[in-house]
């Protein structure tokens, strides 16, 4: 009886976790041909419903485009400027031309459209250039997460606006049957009782001269400028970063600025059979002197992760350089689960039982020991019964007033 309740408790715990994990955001489709029956405005669709609704979809459409927000509400279709214009003029137009329907609350509707196919392609909407080719995937997911940091949210949602009548015209042209979804992946507003509060996030940080991100190739990572160390002189270099491919080999290239800095490194990744990625090679060269370093364990991670470290530093016998919150990975492999502009899971230099926690467990496994021996010492005892006779009479006090 007691294992049913805990296996029990723990069901409802493992629900009431994904519920709290799940965000229910709006879903604007429309398309040439029918795209749903209307849908009550509190009506909620779950994860499931959903992912059935695009496996229907996908076996009589073509192709299906999502342009997703970092973060859209019901409330953001609302939003109109002084003069009463909304931010969406062209997603109103597209009504008297097309299919419309309006999901008001969808739960995790992107997570569930990665899951219907593999075949899902996944980009940011910074390549979405003039000359851009659009990969020709069952669904494309377009993330339009490019808000700057002094733009409006009206603007930059009337923005989008644009882009998606944009794009969604050059497909419907390229494929002819076409069904287009606008939503987010977080809801920008969130209902608690009877009070709607904004919900703030913080900007997205600028890339900077320490910093090479890009989604095909490698994204690296550096809090701040390397710092050579030299014959006990120690200079700090910041540093520019290209990249290079040589016949499946990722080279990432960084060159100090600056007249004084004199140097260069150049990372070499590599992909092995076992599903795994290296750093196979690391060459600097400062003032004209070129090094091999070296570091103390190697760098490598699975496919589809990338390795993190505090503070890595690549030595010789005489030179040292080191790259504070170092972070890299080599796009050897995308899947629908790799991440866009941000670093997969990491692989830490830091192994995950460190010195600390070998101490605590070392401590604890003595503490036992003793209390151990001590329980044992105690269950040792044995009661004197040296003086007493089982066959003699019996002691008797008498007791009186």
């Amino acid at each position: 009886m007691g294992s049913e309740r805990q296996w029990l408790l723990l069901l409802i715990s493992v629900v009431l976790t994904n519920l709290c994990a799940s965000e229910f955001v709006p879903v604007y489709i429309w398309g040439p041909n029918s795209v749903g029956d209307p849908v009550p405005a509190l009506q909620k669709t779950s994860e499931s419903n959903f992912k059935d609704e695009i496996e229907t979809k996908l076996k009589g459409t073509s192709r299906i485009v999502i342009f997703a927000e970092h973060s859209l509400s019901p409330e953001d279709f609302g939003q109109k400027d002084k003069s009463g214009n909304s931010a969406f003029p062209h997603l109103s137009k597209i009504r008297k031309t097309s299919k419309v329907a309006y999901l008001p609350s969808v739960q995790n509707p992107i997570k569930a459209t990665r899951h219907v196919t593999e075949d899902v392609t996944e980009i940011p909407i910074q390549r979405l250039t003039e000359h851009f080719e659009i990969p020709d995937s069952k669904v494309l997911i377009i993330d339009l997460n490019d808000a700057s940091e002094n733009e409006r949210r009206f603007d930059m949602l009337k923005r989008h606006d644009e882009v998606i009548m944009s794009v969604y015209e050059n497909l419907l042209e390229k494929y002819g049957n076409v069904i287009a979804m606008y939503t987010g992946h977080h809801a920008s507003w969130i209902a608690s009782g009877h009070t709607l509060s904004r919900r703030t996030r913080a900007a997205e940080p600028a890339i900077t001269s320490n910093q090479y991100m890009s989604n095909e190739t490698v994204m690296f990572y550096t809090s701040g400028n390397a710092v050579a160390t030299i014959n006990g002189n120690v200079r700090s270099i910041p540093v520019t970063y290209s990249f290079q491919n040589e016949s499946g080999t990722f080279v990432l290239i960084g060159t100090g600025t600056g007249t004084e800095n004199a140097f260069s490194v150049n990372f070499t990744f590599t992909k092995v059979s076992n599903g795994y990625w290296y750093l196979q090679e690391t060459s600097i060269t400062l003032d004209s002197q070129p090094f091999k370093l070296s570091t103390n364990t190697t760098i490598y991670a699975p496919l589809g992760f990338s390795y993190a470290c505090g503070n890595q530093t690549f030595k010789t016998t005489s030179f040292s350089v080191m790259f504070p919150s170092f972070q890299v990975e080599p796009v050897f492999k995308s899947t629908y689960l790799t991440k866009t502009t941000k670093f997969n899971d990491p692989y830490n230099c830091v192994g995950f039982t460190t010195i600390p926690i070998w101490s605590g467990l070392f401590v604890t496994f003595i503490l036992l020991l003793i209390m151990t021996f001590g329980l044992t010492m105690m269950m040792d005892i044995k009661t004197m019964d040296r003086f007493d006779d089982a066959k003699g009479k019996t002691i008797t006090i008498n007791t009186s007033d």
